[in-house]
C-alpha cells in the first residue's frame, strides 16, 4: 500500500513538471517569435486604423414625435388619435419612403439613395417615437426627415380636422338652444313685466273701491241712525246693494291681484331655472371648446437634428477589435510555425 501511495505522489509530481515545461515551451515560443507577432499586431492595428479613416462619416439624424392628441381622460392621460407602435409600423413599413424618394428628385438633391432606412424606437414607459436616419450627407438627412414630419402631420390633418368639425357641430347645437333659452327668459321677462302693470293697475282701483265703500257705508248708517220713514227705505236699499256690488267687485280684484302674483312667482321660477340652464350649457360650451382646442396633431417635439460627431465608424473599436484579432492570430501563427520548424527538425 505504501508503495502505491508513493508511485501516486512521484506520476503528481511528472505531470505538475510537465504542466511546468508546457507553459515554458508557450512562453519561449512566443519570445522566439516576439518580432513577428509584435509587427504583425501593429500592422493589423495599422491597416484597420487607415481603413477606418478613410471611411465614410456617417452622421445620426434624430426626430422625435409625439401622436396627436384626441381628448384628455377622466384621469388627466392623453387620449391619442393613434398610438405610437402604428406609426412605428408606418415608418418601418416604407410606406412614406417613395413618396420622400420622389420629393428628393423634384428638388434635384444629389447623390439620392437607392431606399431609405430608418429607425424607430419607442422607449419604455413613454408615448413619444424616436426616428433615427444615419446618412453621410447631413444636408439631405434633415431635409429627409423634415420631408418624413410633414407626410407624419398630413396623414393625421384630415382625422384631426374630422374630430374638430364633430365638435363644432356641437358647438353649433348649443349656441342655438342658448339663443332659444335667451330668447325664452326674455318672454318671461315681459310676462313679469305686464304682470307687474297689471298688479299696479289693480292695486289703485282696489284701495279707490275700498274707500267708496266706507264711505257708503257710513251714509247708510247714518241715514239708519235717524227715525226711518217710508221714503228712507228705498235709498238704504240702494246703499246696501252698492255696498255689496262694491265689495264682490273688490274681492274679484283681490283674487286676479293673487292670481297674478301666483303667476308672477311662476315666471320667476321659469325664469331662474331657464339661467341655471344656461349657466349649464356655458360650461358645456367651455367644455366642448376646451376639448376641440386640446385635439392636436402629431407633436414635433425635437425637430430633424444632426449629431455632432460621426456615429460611425466607430474607429476606436475598430482598431481595438483588429488590433486584439491580429495578435491572435500572430500568435497562432506563430505556433504554427514553430510547429513546422521542429516537424522538419526531427524529419532531418
Amino acid at each position: 500500500m505504501n508503495e502505491n501511495h508513493q508511485t501516486q505522489v512521484i506520476t503528481h509530481k511528472v505531470e505538475h513538471y510537465e504542466d511546468e515545461i508546457e507553459l515554458i515551451d508557450i512562453l519561449r515560443v512566443i519570445w522566439k517569435w516576439k518580432f513577428l507577432i509584435l509587427a504583425g499586431t501593429v500592422i493589423c492595428g495599422l491597416i484597420a486604423a487607415i481603413v477606418s479613416f478613410n471611411m465614410s462619416k456617417i452622421y445620426s439624424i434624430d426626430m422625435v414625435l409625439r401622436p396627436g392628441i384626441l381628448s384628455v381622460g377622466s384621469e388627466g392621460k392623453n387620449i391619442y388619435i393613434d398610438s405610437p407602435q402604428n406609426i412605428k409600423t408606418l415608418i418601418d413599413s416604407g410606406t412614406f419612403n417613395n413618396t420622400i424618394l420622389n420629393y428628393l428628385n423634384e428638388i434635384k438633391m444629389k447623390n439620392i439613395p437607392e431606399k431609405l432606412e430608418f429607425k424607430v424606437n419607442i422607449p419604455k414607459d413613454s408615448d413619444t417615437i424616436k426616428v433615427i436616419y444615419e446618412t453621410d450627407d447631413v444636408k439631405q438627412g434633415l431635409v429627409i426627415q423634415e420631408r418624413l414630419s410633414n407626410l407624419l402631420l398630413e396623414t393625421y390633418r384630415e382625422l384631426v380636422q374630422y374630430f374638430k368639425n364633430e365638435y363644432d357641430m356641437k358647438l353649433d347645437i348649443l349656441k342655438s338652444e342658448l339663443d332659444y333659452i335667451k330668447v325664452t327668459i326674455q318672454s318671461y321677462k315681459r310676462n313679469v313685466k305686464n304682470i307687474e302693470k297689471r298688479i299696479g293697475e289693480l292695486m289703485p282701483e282696489i284701495e279707490l273701491i275700498k274707500n267708496n265703500t266706507a264711505n257708503l257705508i257710513r251714509e247708510r248708517d247714518k241715514l239708519l241712525s235717524k227715525n226711518p220713514k217710508e221714503n228712507d227705505i228705498l235709498p238704504a236699499l240702494l246703499y246696501s246693494n252698492t255696498i255689496q256690488q262694491n265689495l264682490g267687485l273688490s274681492n274679484n280684484y283681490q283674487n286676479e291681484v293673487h292670481d297674478y302674483k301666483l303667476k308672477k312667482e311662476e315666471e320667476l321660477q321659469k325664469i331662474e331655472e331657464s339661467e341655471n340652464g344656461i349657466t349649464k350649457k356655458i360650461n358645456e360650451n367651455k367644455r366642448l371648446e376646451f376639448k376641440k382646442d386640446n385635439i392636436q396633431n402629431i407633436q414635433i417635439l425635437q425637430p430633424p437634428t444632426s449629431s455632432l460627431y460621426p456615429v460611425k465608424p466607430k474607429k476606436m473599436l475598430i482598431i481595438a477589435l483588429s488590433t486584439f484579432l491580429g495578435l491572435f492570430f500572430m500568435l497562432f501563427l506563430s505556433f504554427f510555425l514553430e510547429f513546422v520548424s521542429r516537424h522538419k527538425q526531427k524529419v532531418i
